[in-house]
């Protein structure tokens, strides 16, 4: 799996743990928030940037904003092709 500052769409094997983000006002950045999900096997996310220095990557699944840990991401799923539409 590469890393790619295009939105890159992934296919879950398995499930993995993400925090939800919320917007920030005035800014184009998310907060993580204390909202813990468990993104289901079999999911199509979409992923937002590259992974930063702390291992983290910013997805989109079902219309919401999750920052998941990219080892995670890449041992739990398979790269299905360019996001967008």
């Amino acid at each position: 799996m590469q890393v790619s500052r295009s939105p890159v769409r992934y296919r879950l094997s398995g499930p993995v743990t993400a925090v939800k983000l919320e917007e920030h006002p005035g800014s184009a950045l998310r907060d993580p928030t204390e909202t813990l999900v468990v993104i289901p096997a079999n999911a199509v996310v979409e992923s937002e940037g590259i992974a930063a220095p702390s291992g983290l990557i910013n997805i989109l699944w079902e219309g919401g904003a999750f920052s998941v840990f990219y080892e995670d991401l890449k041992e739990k799923s398979q790269m299905v092709g360019a996001g967008g539409n």
